[in-house]
């Protein structure tokens, strides 16, 4: 006698974030900065494409865990959306790819990751969700500490050490990421962990130049790539408010971020009160005492 099939069973639980919402764009922010950095590399040899894949490799498996950890249920749409974005759209089979084909796929696939997320962030007010949104983000985040000021800096070690000097001066303490112990962490990851504090100052010196890719180009100064990067990943993490971009010279600075304080490095120091003025409107204690 056949046996009696087993009805299969379909769960019909909705889907529901199981994070604050807020909490969660923090985190989407976060990891779609760190993808837009990837993506903007310049890849010229290699050996940098080969540590760009490895990093993209941990950005995306890290991406995929949190998707799956974020809902209350842990295969969810939104994950599998996720991993199956960029899954089809490239390899052929039996063929020799060329390092620029072999580039151009793997742009391919972090723009369709990168897609994927901003997709999502887009749509996170609609996202139901199991907890109340009344408990903050700050109870379940790394408080800030407001004893510390993070610093981006270029090349330029005459403002790098400028600067440090001044918030030393003012009794707090500089964070410089090359100063901070590894610990076996990639720059990114070191980021995030000596970022969790109340100010940051990003200065932009005259380190590189560059201009349109058109005929006749008016180079003008820029600063590195990295900091242009850490200036958006602060302003992501602890507020556009909490971020100070400090000028030296003559250079060109983005142009398609509202909003953003810019202070001129002057030779009089007169940026040493604005900095300080600054700090105290995010929370620092300063005696002003010690600017002069």
């Amino acid at each position: 006698m056949a046996k009696k099939q087993q009805p299969i069973v379909v769960d019909q639980t909705p889907t529901e974030l199981t994070t604050p919402k807020e909490e969660f764009n923090r985190i989407l922010d976060e990891r779609i900065a760190i993808g837009d950095e990837i993506f903007n590399r310049q890849i010229t040899t290699q050996e940098a494409f080969k540590t760009n894949r490895e990093d993209f490799s941990n950005w995306n498996d890290y991406n995929s865990e949190y998707l799956k950890h974020a809902f209350n249920k842990e295969y969810n749409e939104y994950k599998k959306r996720y991993d199956d974005a960029g899954s089809f759209s490239f390899g052929f089979i039996g063929g020799r790819t060329s390092p620029a084909q072999e580039l151009k796929e793997f742009k391919d696939k972090v723009n369709y990751k990168l897609d994927n997320l901003k997709k999502l962030r887009a749509k996170t007010d609609l996202l139901k969700s199991t907890v109340e949104e009344k408990y903050a983000v700050a109870e379940k985040s790394m408080p800030l500490d407001k004893s510390q000021v993070f610093i981006v800096h270029g090349h330029d070690d005459e403002a790098k050490t400028k600067t440090a000097r001044f918030i030393e001066k003012l009794g707090l303490k500089p964070i410089i990421l090359h100063e901070q112990a590894s610990g076996s962490k990639t720059v990114i990851e070191k980021i995030e962990a000596y970022s969790n504090v109340g100010f940051g100052i990003v200065l932009y010196t005259p380190c590189d130049i560059g201009a349109k890719n058109e005929e006749k180009p008016n180079l003008k100064n820029r600063a590195r790539q990295n900091v242009v990067f850490e200036h958006g990943f602060l302003i992501g993490k602890i507020g556009r408010e909490n971020v100070c971009a400090l000028v030296k010279d003559e250079i060109e600075t983005p142009n398609d971020i509202s909003g953003v304080v810019y202070v001129k490095m002057d030779n009089e120091d007169a940026w040493h009160l604005k900095i300080a003025r600054e700090l105290r409107n995010s929370g620092y204690e300063i005696d002003m005492n010690k600017v002069i």
